[in-house]
């Protein structure tokens, strides 16, 4: 803020000073007091917003970033890669971010320990992976024991694990994570043989399928609703700075719709971040996602219900997501879904 340098070196303090009645002085002071309680304009603030991977339902918020559509309505914005879910959900809590943009299964666990974040967007609401394998497996048997790359416990890849190897008829005691870090590290330990599978998305599975590496179960053709990409904040934030959330929102709606419209930028922007270029494999990871991006990225309490650990399948899932915010744009906006 420059409120001293304009106090101090401003027209104040050159004008000769004039005898000012009580009133007055009183009416100064209360003025005074008043513009330095107002809260900050976002446009005066940096907006930090984290993104925790290189998936194709990552892209609409690096484009809603790169077309400077956040900034469009009003905030000035920085986007970093934070990978895992829960390191994300940390940053938030320590207000180091403002929103996050993950999968739903790291806000989940979070909100069932106390934590209080909110999912306030679900723009994917299937899980996309598929369990992809080495040379030298052959069947589900050759699976077990062996070590499994994801990015982070306790996230989707986790969650996708587990959903493949039930489809495989095998359990948890047949497979031994490794914290292996994005798609590029993942599928590089798949290849040299340090892990025999990892799940990945598109375009990270295309590249992978491009390479050699075999596509051993397609969980997307199970078409199970589930909060794979989620934007996330606090409900702290969301009480005290109602308005920047809905500015925030504001932008990536449309974010959305130029993702959905243009699909050479939206091209374009996932190769800037994926540095894949393969002009094939991103247009048909764009293919994959665009189809089932929603324009109006209200949560499905279906999907945050599938996103329970079976443990906690019982609790209530009004608790996990906010749909007020959106709603209430869409009313404003009058936005298709």
């Amino acid at each position: 803020m420059k409120l001293d340098k304009v106090l101090v070196g401003g027209r104040w303090s050159k004008e000769p000073r004039r005898k000012e009645m009580p009133v007055q002085r009183f009416l100064w002071a209360v003025s005074f007091v008043l513009f330095l309680l107002q809260p900050l304009s976002s446009e005066s603030q940096t907006i930090r917003i984290s993104d925790s991977g290189l998936s194709g339902y990552d892209v609409p918020i690096w484009l809603t970033h790169e077309a400077g559509l956040f900034k469009k309505h009003g905030l000035t914005t920085e986007l970093i890669l934070i990978g895992g879910g829960s390191t994300n959900v940390q940053a938030l809590l320590a207000n180091e971010i403002r929103f996050s943009h993950l999968s739903g299964a790291a806000p989940i666990l979070a909100i069932l320990q106390g934590a209080p974040v909110v999912i306030i967007a679900t723009p994917y609401t299937y899980i996309p992976y598929s369990l992809v394998v080495g040379k030298d497996i052959r069947s589900p048997e050759d699976l077990k024991g062996k070590r499994i790359a994801i990015s982070r416990l306790g996230g989707i890849n986790e969650v996708a694990v587990n959903l493949a190897f039930e489809k495989l008829g095998l359990g948890p005691k047949d497979m031994t994570f490794v914290q292996a870090g994005p798609d590029p590290q993942r599928i590089a330990a798949v290849q040299s043989g340090a892990a025999a599978a990892t799940v990945l998305a598109p375009p990270g599975l295309f590249a992978a399928n491009s390479l050699g590496l075999r596509a051993f179960a397609d969980l997307g053709e199970l078409r199970i609703k589930y909060p794979t990409s989620v934007i996330v904040t606090t409900r702290a934030f969301v009480s005290q700075q109602r308005a920047t959330v809905k500015q925030f929102l504001r932008g990536f709606i449309e974010g959305l719709h130029v993702y959905a419209q243009r699909k050479e930028y939206a091209i374009g922007v996932m190769q800037k971040y994926t540095k894949l270029n393969d002009r094939e494999i991103l247009s048909k990871s764009y293919d994959y996602f665009a189809k089932n991006t929603a324009l109006m990225p209200l949560t499905d309490p279906v999907a945050i219900k599938n996103g329970l650990p079976p443990d906690k399948a019982d609790a209530k899932v009004q608790q996990f997501y906010d749909n007020s915010l959106l709603e209430e744009l869409a009313k404003e906006t009058r936005v298709d879904r």
